[in-house]
C-alpha cells in the first residue's frame, strides 16, 4: 500500500472489506463492514487509546493474550481514554446484530508480529527517531484541519484538498514506514471523520 495509492485509498475508505479480500478468511457483508469500519475509525481517531493499543502490543511481543484477555483490557483502555466514539460504534453494531467483523486473536497476533519485525530489523529509515525523553506524548496525534465536509467523501478528494503533515499517529518505534504510512493516513481520515460528527451515535 506505500506505493499503490488507489489500493491504499481502498482500504482507508474501507478497512475492512480490502482485508477480507487479500486475506484467507470469510468475507465480510456490507452491514458488517459498516460497524467494523466505524470501530476502527473510533480508535484510529482517538490519540490516546491508540498510543495505548501500540504500548499494549510493545509490551506483549513476549505473550500474545487471549482473545477474552485483550477485549477485557481493551475495554477497560476505552473506558479511561475517553472512547466514547468505540462505546457508540461496539453498540450499534450489537443493536443491528451483526456483530463486529474480525476482532480476533488473528488481528492482535498481526500487531504484534508487525512490530516485533520492525524490532528485530532495526530499520534505521524509520521517519524519526523514537521518543527517549521520557516525557508524555499525551498530545502526540493528529488534528483535523477543518476542510470541505465529508459528505461522502472519498479519500482521493480529500488528499486532494490537504497537505502531508509532519504529525504522526503511529510511533516511529511501533512500525516499519512502509506501514505507517497507511496507517497515519487512516488516522488522518478518521479523524476528519470525528469532527464532522461522522462517529457519534445517530
Amino acid at each position: 500500500m506505500e506505493t499503490d495509492f488507489l489500493l491504499r485509498e481502498q482500504f482507508i475508505t474501507g478497512p475492512s472489506r480490502i482485508l477480507t479480500e487479500y486475506l484467507d478468511v470469510p468475507p465480510v457483508s456490507a452491514e458488517q463492514a459498516v460497524f467494523t469500519d466505524r470501530l476502527v475509525y473510533a480508535v484510529f481517531a482517538n490519540p490516546k487509546l491508540l498510543q495505548w493499543l501500540q504500548d499494549y502490543v510493545h509490551s506483549h511481543t513476549d505473550r500474545v493474550p487471549t482473545g477474552a484477555e485483550f477485549l477485557t483490557d481493551f475495554c477497560g483502555a476505552t473506558v479511561s481514554h475517553g472512547g466514547q466514539d468505540v462505546v457508540a460504534a461496539l453498540l450499534e453494531g450489537c443493536a443491528a446484530e451483526t456483530g463486529i467483523h474480525g476482532l480476533t486473536e488473528d488481528l492482535l497476533h498481526y500487531f504484534v508480529n508487525l512490530h516485533a519485525a520492525h524490532t528485530l530489523c532495526g530499520d534505521e529509515n524509520g521517519r524519526r527517531p523514537a521518543d527517549s525523553s521520557g516525557e508524555s506524548r499525551e498530545g502526540v496525534g493528529i488534528e483535523p484541519r477543518g476542510i470541505t465536509p465529508l459528505t461522502s467523501i472519498t479519500w482521493t478528494t480529500w488528499i486532494r484538498t490537504t497537505q502531508v503533515e509532519e504529525a504522526h499517529a503511529i510511533g516511529a518505534d511501533f512500525a516499519p514506514p512502509y506501514a505507517t504510512v497507511t496507517l497515519d493516513g487512516l488516522a488522518r481520515y478518521a479523524v476528519e471523520l470525528r469532527a464532522r460528527g461522522a462517529l457519534g451515535l445517530g
